[in-house]
């Protein structure tokens, strides 16, 4: 029997609401040569049943005897994969019909890429929509420093350069960890298409059961991805790291024009740093367009909350006339 040409991962933790439904559209895929390797975490819920009551050759199903976690649980997916091409999915999310076909097409057309990703509809509990975001796929290098715009559900990686960049290795906020790991060494890219539904459920552990362990973690990993580009010693502060990862509000607290202005200042200086720094992904003109975007995304934010009179200093000290005539037209 031939090798498999893409193993699909999906680790599963107390998942039943939503399994099937995950299950079912991968296994109705318009690409069929996959494997599709399952790993229960120890759930204390109907998944493993689920899982098993399936007749799919595809299937390879696992148990771990002990809550390992997800970082763990998708390394050992990844060792038992057979194929070099890996698509992760997750239970609770549902693929298109033709994703798994899009995406290999795009890897086998583009040798150079270890990573491709995806547009996705974020919907609810229930299935209803909530959101499209539609990303500039030249940005994604660049805000990568600050933010994961990458849905961890929507990626096909190479299993070469994940194991040359050491796999899965933080308990939290590992996807954004490994993402920005390839970013450093190989060729990434994102497909301008919806191929999945991503669902916002309760039960997601970023947004509600390890909320703090994530943040947390996203805030030192991006310290750390500034400081990469700029030194070991940049002196930025909480707020002004949580204002560029576009969390407004500390920052806002403050109510100060001049921490503002500063905060701004250490995204310019960052920029330059990013754009000065040798790449496989540096577009030196893509990073100068989405440090200008991110400049006038964060300005617009406090230019509008700020108290009016704060908010008219803070476009003045800009130079942001536009923006002042705009102001004062909807006072």
């Amino acid at each position: 029997m031939d090798a498999p040409k893409m193993s699909v991962i999906m680790p599963v933790y107390n998942a039943q609401q939503f399994l099937a439904e995950a299950i079912d559209s991968i296994l109705l895929q318009s690409f069929t040569n996959f494997e599709f390797i399952i790993i229960d975490d120890c759930s204390g819920d109907c998944s493993p049943s689920i899982v098993q009551s399936y007749d799919d050759p595809r299937i390879r199903f696992y148990r771990n005897e002990q809550n390992l976690g997800i970082s763990h649980t998708l390394n050992r997916a990844i060792s038992l994969a057979s194929s070099d091409l890996i698509a992760r999915m997750d239970a609770d999310d549902r693929s298109h019909p033709q994703r798994l076909q899009i995406q290999y097409d795009y890897l086998q057309a583009h040798p150079a890429c270890a990573m491709v990703s995806c547009f996705v509809k974020v919907i609810a509990e229930d299935g209803t929509f909530i959101r499209q975001d539609a990303f500039d796929n030249a940005f994604y290098y660049y805000n990568l420093t600050f933010i994961c715009w990458i849905y961890h559900s929507t990626v096909v990686y190479r299993k070469q350069a994940v194991q040359q960049v050491g796999l899965y290795t933080v308990p939290y906020s590992e996807d954004f960890e490994l993402f920005w790991q390839l970013s450093r060494r190989f060729i990434i890219a994102n497909l301008s298409t919806v191929l999945l539904d991503y669902r916002e459920t309760k039960q997601s552990l970023h947004q509600t059961i390890r909320k703090q362990e994530y943040l947390q973690a996203q805030q030192e990993q991006v310290l750390r991805n500034i400081r990469y580009y700029t030194s070991d010693s940049f002196p930025i502060k909480e707020s002004h790291i949580q204002c560029l990862q576009h969390n407004f509000q500390p920052l806002l607290a403050e109510q100060s024009v001049k921490s503002i202005m500063k905060a701004l200042e250490k995204l310019n200086f960052i920029s330059h740093c990013i754009a000065a720094r040798s790449n496989i992904n540096l577009d030196r003109s893509a990073i100068e367009d989405a440090a200008a975007h991110k400049k006038a995304f964060i300005v617009s934010f406090y230019a509008k909350n700020l108290s009016k009179s704060k908010g008219i200093w803070l476009l003045i000290r800009l130079k942001s006339f536009r923006l002042i005539l705009w102001e004062f037209l909807h006072i």
